[in-house]
């Protein structure tokens, strides 16, 4: 086997810091605001970003592993996934600081929306970056997947 090339697994590392900071930010947030929509959404895409997160761990497990990437499709079907508590590092506590500071919702969806344009600018530098079918097609499936976080963000920036 050949060994995984280190800047495939320092972009899968990447992609996991982002997510769960991401994650973390959401489940911060969605307890700060009074807005039932916003809150709702809140917590819906600290899901997503859970699941997110989710994928990339699989990704650097399976080529830590066997060197292998495996189908986003394959890695959703398994069980078993380990959850993402609410210790947090010091960029996560960073966040939690930022959201808590806050001064009104327009800001906490600025401020999601400025992570999800990073998340989404990452994978799709990743994705341009590929060396394999499969690193591409994770990177462009999750480039994809924030780029909608981007949109459901801005729709509701734009009906404050």
């Amino acid at each position: 086997m050949t060994p995984v090339h280190p800047e495939i697994l320092a972009a899968l590392t990447a992609g996991i810091q982002s997510e769960v900071a991401t994650y973390v930010f959401y489940i911060e947030a969605a307890k700060l605001v009074t807005d039932e929509e916003i809150r709702v959404t809140l917590r819906q895409l600290a899901g997503e970003e859970k699941g997110h997160f989710q994928i990339l761990e699989k990704q650097y497990d399976s080529l830590v592993r066997s060197e292998k990437w495996i189908s986003t499709a394959d890695i959703l079907k398994q069980p078993g996934l380990p959850e993402i508590t609410e210790e947090m590092e010091a960029q996560h506590k960073a966040l939690v600081v930022k959201v808590r500071q806050a001064k009104d919702k327009r800001e906490i969806l600025e401020l999601a929306l400025g992570l999800e344009r990073a998340a989404n600018a990452l994978f799709v530098k990743e994705a341009g970056e590929a060396k394999s079918k499969e690193e591409r097609e994770t990177f462009e499936h999750l480039a994809r997947f924030e780029q909608g976080h981007i949109n459901l963000i801005s729709g509701m920036i734009a009906r404050l």
